[in-house]
This record gives C-alpha cells, sequence and structure tokens, in this order.
C-alpha cells in the first residue's frame, strides 16, 4: 500500500496560513522539511505553488493539483485532482503531501502519516488544517523545542489507528 504522509506547520487554533503565506518565520521548520522531503515526490495544490519562493523545489519531485484547465507550473507536473496525483506515485515509497487546507482535508481519509510542527500560536488566518481525530490518530513521536527566536513549536509524527 502507497505510504502517504501529510506534512504542515499549524498552529494551535489550526491556522496554516494567511493570505497565501505563513504567519510565522520558523526557519527550524523549513530544515526539517526540506530534510524529511528530499528525494521524494511532493502534492500540493496551486495556491501552495504559487506561494512557494523558489519553484520547483529541488530534489523533489513537484506536482500540482489544479482545477485550472492548461495550467502551466514550469519545473512541476500539473493534474486535475489528487488521485491523479497519487497515481502519478504509485511506485514511489512514499508520497509527501504539503498542502494547502483544501489539499489536506482531501487527502487525510488517505493517508497513513502525519508530520506536524505544532507551533504554540494563535494568529489569525483563513487556511487551517483540519481536526486530527483522537480515534483516528495516535501519537507516535513528539520533539518540544524552542526557536532561536523564542518561539515554542512540537515536531509531532502521528500515524493512523490501525
Amino acid at each position: 500500500m502507497q505510504k502517504i504522509t501529510l506534512i504542515a506547520a499549524c498552529a494551535e487554533n489550526g491556522v496554516i496560513g494567511i493570505g497565501n503565506r505563513m504567519p510565522w518565520h520558523l526557519p527550524e521548520d523549513f530544515a526539517f522539511f526540506k530534510a524529511y522531503t528530499l528525494g521524494k515526490p511532493v502534492v500540493m495544490g496551486r495556491k501552495t505553488w504559487e506561494s512557494l519562493p523558489k519553484k520547483p523545489l529541488p530534489g523533489r519531485r513537484n506536482i500540482v493539483v489544479t482545477r485550472q484547465a492548461g495550467y502551466a507550473a514550469e519545473g512541476a507536473q500539473t493534474v486535475s485532482s489528487l488521485a491523479a496525483a497519487f497515481a502519478l506515485c504509485a511506485d514511489e515509497a512514499e508520497t509527501v503531501v504539503m498542502g494547502g487546507g483544501e489539499i489536506y482535508r482531501e487527502a487525510l481519509p488517505q493517508a497513513s502519516d502525519l508530520r506536524i510542527t505544532e507551533i504554540a500560536l494563535r494568529p489569525q488566518g483563513d487556511a487551517f488544517f483540519p481536526a486530527i481525530d483522537a480515534a483516528l490518530w495516535r501519537e507516535n513521536t513528539r520533539e518540544e523545542r524552542t526557536a532561536a527566536n523564542g518561539l515554542h513549536y512540537a515536531f509531532v509524527h502521528y500515524v493512523r489507528r490501525l
């Protein structure tokens, strides 16, 4: 079975973004994201693709899901559905879904793992990570950290309950 992992940085109130940007600056999370996703295909929605400062993400197969026919994402493959993205990655050991909110909601029922950076903030936002149902997910590991800028956060790995 294909391993599908959702990776996200998420505030205490579920916020993952506002105005197509993250409402915090956490270099430690960017480093974790890069280390975890290198060499793996990453699936994202069009808005997430457009928010990337440098595209495509190097060292990873970039797949953009969009409903816009003929959308061009230079350096990435474009597909019209999440199912089509997963089909492209059928032979991969792991596929990583990196957002945004709509893509996370659609992918969550198919995911086996969640790699969440839980950030101790409650910012305003317009994009949210779906609620993590404790009946379906169990916390596997948690690493509490404090960033160089004083921000408290944790790297949390959730696995789907069998």
